[in-house]
């Protein structure tokens, strides 16, 4: 009788321990992540959006890179994300250009003072930034 009580304290032991350890498991992982929560209304949204980047466009390149699709939603939204990428680098080389003084002076026009025009090395130095190297051939004039 001792040790049948024994090992059942033992084997309760145990399976009270086997629980402490799922708990302290689940304890350090990471919360959740959000899933199609936050995905699904940001799709929805895309639906009716027509980015600068045309869907045919984006699925040519996509084609080429070897990556073939049909689903409109992953199109549109690697569409999204090119815009994007695309917007940023002429901000950034915008920024560029006024900190080089690359703008002209104009008449007061609609309240503008200066007229800016980028320059090859705006962009690639906005493309740096970035990770993206551009070397300029040697015969380009600008």
């Amino acid at each position: 009788m001792v040790k049948c009580k024994t090992r059942l304290r033992i084997s309760e032991k145990c399976a009270e321990m086997s629980d402490i350890n799922q708990e302290a498991k689940w304890a350090d992982s990471p919360p959740p992540s959000p899933g199609l929560d936050q995905v699904e209304p940001l799709l929805e949204r895309l639906e009716g959006y027509t980015p600068t980047v045309s869907d045919a466009t984006v699925q040519a390149i996509l084609a080429q890179t070897g990556l073939k699709t049909q689903d409109p939603q992953v199109t549109r939204l690697i569409s999204v994300a090119a815009q994007k990428f695309i917007s940023d680098i002429a901000y950034d080389a915008l920024q560029h250009c006024k900190m080089r003084g690359g703008g002209k002076e104009q008449k007061k026009v609609s309240g503008r003072d200066k007229k800016f025009a980028l320059a090859t090395e705006d962009v690639a130095v906005a493309l740096s930034d970035q990770g993206i190297t551009v070397k300029k051939p040697q015969y380009y004039t600008n």
